[in-house]
């Protein structure tokens, strides 16, 4: 057959030019692809800068002729390549050099079918491809899931999950995960490449994951955790290794993506707010303006002989005032405070995550990885009511209060989550003064105060009602227990 191909003038970095008609003879096998491509998408094309070294570097592939509209300064001029050479064609001759640029276009011409190409959704696990004019041999290479390595010997084998680092600060680069764990499996019998990398995103949910995008290869860290601290949900999945470049697919070389953690890793951030207790010779020596201090070269103001909210890394510089000299400065850490059993505890005093009471005064000088839980409401010997720091994140029906209640966590050996009893309310209030100081008492010991409103007791009225509590005019009444209320675990030991 005969193809005939109308050139239009380029604009750009070539002149404008007109161009002839290109005729000649394409095998009648060979099949048209209209599609354009530059010369960048053409491995292996080389120009030099002289007319006669213009050739392929490389046999072009079996079947494959391209036809080339290039440009020089002042006239256009078409050159087609076939079986490798160049040759050029139009009204003039190459007499210049010229180079081909991106900007130069080209049409290539194919025989056979084109390949069929399946395109891949790695979130979805979906191959997807147009089925040819043709009959077709589908052969899936199926790979299982990359996964982690384990240590020790069966009935006591531990696989290497990611697990939280404790004592991390925040706005550090402290990582977030664990030494030692997180790792993932090798690759069949090598002992250097692995099944995966282990991709991590931070969550706003401790139940919903992030989108794929969110996912990365970087370990978090607390860098961008605000100073106050916070509990972070550090979600992870391990991205399956691809099959090596130019290789078969093995079971030993190809793996799945592993599906996404089913809970993520709840990591305590500490807060990076400390405070400096001045212990001076003399009473109130910062404030009665016989020494100076600056954090950062910048004044800082001291309270009752303490300095609060320092960040670590911060320089401090006590300074005597003119009239005073210090004999010696001395400063060392504080001692994190000592717990005790909940069974010698006390009316307003904290639960940590540990399973001890400590002083409400302690709270922000717990031992390392320790964080307030609960505030001690009632005591009665050596037995006793705390009030979880919060809330349950909803207001929910009787029955799933219960079970929510059940749930809380910590779990402490010697302590039950519970939902409180109407009796139990009745003695917590007592102990702590009035309803009003109940639920206003825990934004003192780091918590959130309870709501001016309803909260669920677990004492039943009926067999579809059960009583509340109202917290906004301190009185109880009775709920359908379908009804929504608000729920505040209660630890009794």
């Amino acid at each position: 057959m005969t193809l005939a191909l109308l050139l239009t003038a380029v604009t750009g970095a070539w002149a404008q030019s007109t161009l002839n008609v290109l005729e000649f003879e394409m095998p009648k096998a060979w099949e048209t692809d209209e599609s354009l491509v530059t010369a960048a998408d053409l491995p292996g094309f080389s120009v030099s800068t002289e007319e006669e070294a213009r050739t392929w570097t490389g046999a072009p592939a079996t079947g494959i002729a391209f036809l080339v509209y290039a440009f020089d300064g002042n006239n256009a001029c078409v050159v087609a390549f076939q079986n490798g050479k160049v040759g050029s064609v139009g009204t003039t001759a190459f007499t210049k050099k010229v180079v081909f640029s991106q900007k130069s276009q080209m049409k290539f011409y194919y025989t056979g079918e084109a390949p069929v190409t399946v395109e891949w959704n790695a979130s979805t696990k979906t191959g997807t491809f147009k089925m040819p004019g043709s009959d077709v041999v589908l052969t899936p290479i199926y790979a299982k899931a990359a996964a982690f390595a384990t240590t020790g010997t069966e009935p006591e084998v531990k696989t290497l999950l990611p697990a939280a680092a404790e004592g991390v600060i925040a706005g550090t680069d402290a990582s977030l995960i664990a030494e030692g764990t997180g790792i993932v499996a090798f690759a069949g019998t090598s002992a250097e490449v692995k099944q995966g990398t282990l991709m991590y995103a931070i969550g706003t949910s401790a139940t919903q994951a992030p989108a794929l995008t969110a996912f990365n290869a970087t370990v978090p860290t607390a860098k961008n955790v605000a100073d106050e601290g916070a509990d972070v949900y550090v979600w992870y999945y391990i991205k399956g290794a691809d099959t090596p470049a130019n290789t078969e697919a093995t079971e030993e070389n190809t793996f799945n993506d592993s599906e996404i953690c089913a809970e993520p890793i709840t990591v305590t951030v500490l807060t990076n707010k400390f405070d400096i207790q001045f212990n001076a010779a003399n009473a109130n020596t910062i404030e009665a303006g016989k020494a100076t201090v600056t954090v950062d070269g910048a004044a800082a103001t001291v309270t009752e002989g303490k300095l609060e909210g320092v960040k670590m890394g911060r320089e401090v510089k006590v300074k005597a005032n003119t009239g005073y000299k210090f004999r010696k400065v001395e400063v060392k850490k504080k001692e994190a405070a000592e717990g005790h059993a909940l069974s010698a505890s006390a009316v307003g005093e904290i639960v940590g995550s540990d399973g001890k009471a400590y002083a409400a005064a302690d709270k922000d000088n717990l031992p390392s990885g320790v964080t307030p839980v609960a505030k001690i409401c009632y005591v009665s010997g050596s037995h006793g009511l705390a009030l979880a720091l919060t809330d349950e994140e909803s207001t929910m029906n009787w029955s799933t209060a219960q079970t929510t209640c059940a749930a809380h966590t910590p779990a402490f050996t010697g302590g039950t989550w519970k939902l409180a009893t109407k009796d139990e309310w009745d003695n917590m209030i007592s102990a702590i003064g009035s309803y009003d100081d109940l639920r206003n008492g825990f934004s003192s010991v780091g918590g959130t105060n309870m709501e001016s409103g309803i909260y669920w007791s677990s004492t039943e009225y009926q067999s579809n009602k059960a009583y509340y509590y109202d917290f906004y005019g301190g009185y109880y009444n009775v709920f359908s227990k379908g009804n929504n209320a608000r729920v505040r675990a209660c630890l009794a030991f």
